[in-house]
């Protein structure tokens, strides 16, 4: 089957022209200043993975019309293929339809557009998306300062293909599994919304008292638990509270790095959690290592009920709830590791940790120049209003089954994630025949 395949350079199935292969505008040419809050978003490395995800498509700065059409050459339209060029090398993304009508490159950016009679652009994307491409470009890449590649690096830079309506089928076999993990990503983060808009409702803006206060039955709130909250205020130290709710930290809740592996305690495997690898609650990799070949930093003993907070750069929101941890899971010494004192607390302690207001506050005071950093210390004396334990067990009651929802379309795309980077590479290189990749994918996502 790979027999048939031919050897090309990204330049012979890029566009020809200006248009196929550009990149991103001269610093100079995109200051900060010409950011706006809408408009033509920007894509930058925060936008790009290597091969994780096709597209991250939030957290953009914008810059107006009128500077998207003085900086046209570095434009990107959906189907182009967007590249980093400095920096972390290896990140790439695909733009996708149906989202915005246009980007604009950020400065370290380069973008690919491909000629559809030659190429089919997701699969040029997915070929480029296989770790052994990945490797070649860090490998590759100039490693004198910032490492980096260029224009002239990426037109030629090779990529094997078969016939555009073999192309066509192995896409079709990789986006299934995408659409998939997207889909339970999509729910994940509609249930975590919930969860988090009544943390608010009940421990922010305190609606069940408001509600007390007024007579008022509290909305959407059974008779038994509308009970436990008082019925008005009072003056704390950090404004007006719930009648007899105290004022606190987190530490009267969880305890702070309860379990570390030492040279004489520790598995002969572990499952690791690197801080790289966490965002907004999502986990991409968990690395499993000798404990002896294990990076240094990890050390941190994971169990189910955990919260796991990144110190470093806190403002990147490194954090994730742990689900049904295997007994060697084991996160970087970059964490601060909150543990419940009572499983009944556990997700009140995630939600109050890493709400934005939260994770705002310690990126506000996190020092240490290039690399910010909070002390856990720090995550763990964050100052909160503390209610009744009958209050926090009836949150828990509530939202401990969403929790677990999450927890369970996580591992779900856990395992599609593996069977796609297990599949990829086979289908790129024509070493898997596409009816045996069909069964294996109607298998998983059945």
């Amino acid at each position: 089957m790979s027999s048939e395949w031919q050897l090309y350079s990204l330049a012979q199935v890029a566009l020809d022209g200006k248009n196929g292969l550009v990149d991103g505008p001269f610093g100079s040419n995109l200051p900060e200043q010409l950011y706006t809050v809408s408009g033509v978003p920007v894509i930058r490395g925060s936008n790009l993975s290597k091969g994780k995800e096709r597209f991250r498509d939030a957290e953009f700065v914008y810059v107006s019309d009128a500077t998207a059409t003085i900086l046209s050459r570095s434009q990107c339209l959906p189907r182009d293929i967007v590249f980093t060029k400095k920096g972390t090398l290896g990140q790439l993304g695909f733009i996708p339809l149906n989202k915005h009508p246009i980007y604009l490159l950020s400065s370290n950016q380069m973008r690919m557009r491909v000629d559809p009679s030659v190429a089919d652009p997701e699969f040029v994307y997915y070929y480029l998306a296989q770790p052994t491409s990945i490797e070649k470009i860090i490998r590759d890449s100039e490693h004198t300062g910032v490492p980096k590649i260029n224009l002239t690096y990426l037109r030629e830079f090779p990529i094997r293909l078969p016939s555009l309506p073999v192309q066509i089928e192995i896409v079709s076999v990789l986006r299934a599994l995408d659409d998939r993990i997207a889909l339970l990503r999509e729910t994940n983060t509609m249930l975590e919304a919930i969860a988090q808009a009544l943390f608010k409702s009940w421990f922010v803006d305190f609606d069940p008292v408001h509600a007390k206060q007024k007579g008022q039955t509290p909305v959407g709130m059974d008779e038994a638990t509308a009970a436990l909250f008082p019925d008005g205020f009072e003056d704390s130290e950090l404004g007006l509270a719930p009648k007899g709710w105290s004022v606190g930290t987190l530490a009267d809740l969880a305890i702070l790095n309860a379990e570390s592996w030492t040279t004489k305690r520790h598995p002969k495997t572990v499952q690791y959690i690197d801080l790289a690898n966490v965002k907004n609650n999502e986990i991409d990799i968990v690395a499993e290592y000798l404990f002896e070949d294990a990076p240094s930093r990890a050390r941190r003993v994971l169990r189910s009920g955990d919260s796991i907070i990144g110190t470093v750069r806190p403002g990147n929101r490194s954090f994730a709830y742990i689900y049904q941890a295997p007994g060697n899971l084991t996160g970087s010494t970059g964490f601060a590791v909150l543990r419940p004192k009572n499983i009944t607390s556990s997700e009140f302690v995630f939600i109050a940790s890493t709400q934005a207001t939260s994770i705002d506050h310690f990126a506000h005071i996190a020092d240490g120049g290039a690399y910010p950093a909070v002390r856990p210390e720090v995550i763990v004396n964050l100052q909160t209003i503390l209610p009744s334990e009958e209050i926090v067990a009836a949150f828990h009651d509530v939202v401990s089954p969403i929790f677990a929802r999450i927890g369970e379309n996580s591992l779900q795309s856990q395992t599609l994630a593996t069977l796609r980077d297990t599949l990829l590479p086979r289908l790129i290189s024509g070493q898997l025949r596409l009816p045996e990749a069909t069964e294996l994918l109607e298998g998983a996502v059945a």
